[in-house]
């Protein structure tokens, strides 16, 4: 079945102004999986129904308007509180005074996250009942919300209604080459409007794609300050370079490789869920079970490498001005991986070179970053890393009752060797205890 539905049926308008909002008025019922997004109490008429009558021309330029962030913007640290990425990803910011839903949407790559909010919806008499959230492919999202534009621009048209924003803004999108989009994917990314940029941002989006690729710009679009992006382009590039001197053979990794890689079971899982997947599956194939590995020096016993060796590889590499970028991957040419990292103290050391090494497991190969953005590689990097070495198997034969207070949490993290932070994710996470 498909996950997001807009269901349409064109209603007469009657003292509406505006040509763009008279012809587009319509009853709308917004589908989420088995959710109602649209479901409202409206306390003019008195009664609970499942649609609102609003004209969609607003939702159809807001779709178009926003379309390479909606699709390719992904959020971080440095968003957070953000306005502008507020009104990028939330359809109240563009409600103009209609009966619209509290719909945010936020890419994380292959996947895209919807979250709905209960509330009255400003200066109208409705009041929205449901509140939930939903994962859909991404692709899914793409051409469902394409053929809401496309329905809306029919009917501005079988009104006679022509050369609209909503019209010019899509004909430039539909007719986007793929060296076009990428350069659009590219700058949404970054937080800039592809088609309000100066000469001098162009270039530098430019420069950017020339300079990175596959994976690496794909994590650095989603990390770097667009202020400072030709420094940070710099910086990265330096420190894939001066990895390449940090490698490791990882021999004992070739040798269970089969047992730990993902497969197709895994396909219809959260990166999250994904991520503690291959960690237990690389516990079970180092037959660790539950137990801590609380220092560098057991941590690379169980790898298989010289403990010294481990200390070397994960040394700081030169990150400095690049908060949001933690470290590096990069794969040398006799396919051995090599790692950089900024300057970390001991329990971050080892907890980002865990993450490193779902990577090396996930994507062997493939040259990326470690950064603080929430695309589905980091989601998957970091939960890899948490249930590496704190696995919730060893926390929930610690944990006796059904609540932690924070000195279990801090002996647990102590006992890990993982941050205090680390731990209490990982008992609210798998619901192991309360935390109180």
């Amino acid at each position: 079945m498909q996950q997001l539905r807009f269901e349409i049926d064109w209603v007469d308008a009657e003292r509406i102004n505006g040509p763009e909002l008279s012809a587009t008025w319509a009853s709308l019922r917004i589908c989420a999986g088995d959710s109602v997004i649209t479901r409202v109490l409206d306390a003019r008429a008195k009664t609970v129904r499942d649609f609102v009558y609003v004209p969609l021309y607003p939702l159809a330029e807001w779709l178009a308007t926003n379309w390479w962030f909606l699709t390719h913007e992904i959020n971080n640290p440095a968003k957070e509180g953000d306005p502008d990425f507020y009104r990028r990803h939330a359809l109240s910011a563009s409600r103009e005074g209609y009966a619209f839903p509290d719909l945010s949407v936020f890419s994380f790559g292959d996947w895209t996250h919807l979250t709905w909010k209960l509330g009255l919806s400003p200066w109208t008499n409705v009041e929205f009942l449901g509140q939930g959230e939903i994962r859909i492919d991404s692709s899914e999202f793409r051409d469902s919300c394409a053929g809401v534009v496309d329905q809306v621009i029919r009917r501005l048209v079988s009104f006679d209604i022509e050369e609209t924003f909503l019209q010019e803004e899509w004909a430039a999108i539909q007719a986007a080459d793929k060296d076009e989009s990428e350069f659009c994917a590219t700058a949404a990314g970054l937080g800039w409007d592809p088609y309000a940029l100066d000469d001098a941002e162009r270039a530098l989006v430019l420069e950017l794609a020339e300079k990175l690729s596959g994976a690496v710009l794909e994590e650095a679009v989603a990390a770097l300050d667009p202020q400072t992006l030709r420094e940070g382009c710099s910086t990265i590039t330096g420190a894939i370079a001066g990895a390449k001197s940090n490698g490791l053979r990882l021999e004992r990794f070739e040798l269970i490789h089969q047992e730990v890689r993902l497969d197709e079971g895994t396909a219809g899982l959260h990166s999250w869920e994904e991520g503690y997947d291959l960690a237990r599956r690389l516990r079970r194939a180092l037959e660790l079970d539950g137990t801590p590995l609380p220092t560098m020096r057991q941590l690379a016993e169980v790898i298989g490498e010289a403990p010294e060796l481990l200390d070397r590889v994960t040394k700081p590499v030169g990150l400095h001005g690049v908060v949001l970028v933690d470290g590096v991957i990069a794969w040398k040419d006799d396919q051995s991986p090599a790692f950089g990292f900024r300057p970390l103290g001991e329990h971050s050391r080892r907890f980002h070179f865990c993450r490193a090494l779902a990577e090396v497991l996930a994507s062997p190969g493939t040259d990326t970053l470690l950064t603080k953005a929430n695309s589905e590689r980091q989601q998957r990097n970091r939960a890899f890393a948490a249930e590496f070495l704190a696995p919730s198997s060893g926390l929930q034969a610690r944990i006796a009752g059904q609540t932690v207070d924070g000195d279990q949490i801090d002996e647990l993290a102590d006992e890990f060797g993982v941050s205090s932070r680390v731990v209490e994710h990982q008992v609210q996470n798998h619901q192991i205890a309360r935390v109180c």
